[in-house]
Order: structure tokens, then C-alpha cells, then sequence
């Protein structure tokens, strides 16, 4: 990971928090990934015969919130 990304939080990004995990399949070092925070959402679909599949949200390396957490 290149630390020059974490410089705006003092290195708390969402590449250096625990409940971030980078993208499968994703290059290692490419910079997307989802959250892990907290439990995925459903989106709402109006169609009954879509699947319904939970979603995390997608954040890059370098995005923060006020939910870090060390590893």
C-alpha cells in the first residue's frame, strides 16, 4: 500500500483500517475495496424475479470515515 495515500488522516484511511477488505481479484496493489463496518445492505428492487443480493459499500484505499479502526 503506499503510505502517501493515508497522509490527509494520519494514516487512518479505509487501506489501513481493519473492517476494510481490498476487492477479489483486484491487483494487490489496486485501490478498491468494501467496507466491513457494518452488515451489507439490500438495495431496493422493484422486480420479484431479481435476486436479491446484500451489498458493502465500495470505498478506495485512500477514502476515510469516522469509523477507523486499527487492524
Amino acid at each position: 500500500m503506499d503510505d502517501a495515500l493515508c497522509t490527509d488522516r494520519g494514516g487512518q484511511s479505509c487501506g489501513t483500517c481493519r473492517f476494510w477488505k481490498r476487492a477479489a481479484g483486484d491487483d494487490p496493489r489496486g485501490s478498491w475495496g468494501q467496507c466491513r463496518r457494518m452488515p451489507p445492505t439490500v438495495p431496493e428492487v422493484g422486480d420479484d424475479k431479481l435476486v436479491h443480493v446484500g451489498v458493502w459499500p465500495h470505498t478506495d484505499i485512500a477514502d476515510w470515515c469516522g469509523e477507523w479502526n486499527a487492524p
